[in-house]
């Protein structure tokens, strides 16, 4: 299985739009490696185990949502929903 490799650009200054729960994994994955942090290191801040971490970073459809955001927070992100713009 080739794994997707999406631009993320510069996450702290740029907007990163998130199609998929695998686009948010790698976005994840790729914050934490920035800020040199293990998959156990970021469970233990965050309060969840470590599989969930690997699942969710995985994209893992049916992972649940508030880790997630607690995750999302930890990591010294946000996430803003707006409308679509129309074409």
């Amino acid at each position: 299985m080739k794994t997707k490799i999406i631009p993320i650009g510069n996450i702290d200054h740029e907007p990163v739009r998130i199609h998929s729960t695998e686009d948010l994994g790698t976005v994840l994955r790729s914050r934490r490696k920035k800020q040199k942090m293990t998959q156990p290191d970021l469970a233990a801040l965050a309060g969840t185990g470590v599989r969930y971490i690997v699942d969710l970073e995985k994209g893992k459809p049916t992972a649940r949502i508030g880790p997630a955001l607690k995750l999302i927070e930890w990591l010294g992100l946000e996430i803003t929903i707006q409308g679509k713009r129309s074409v």
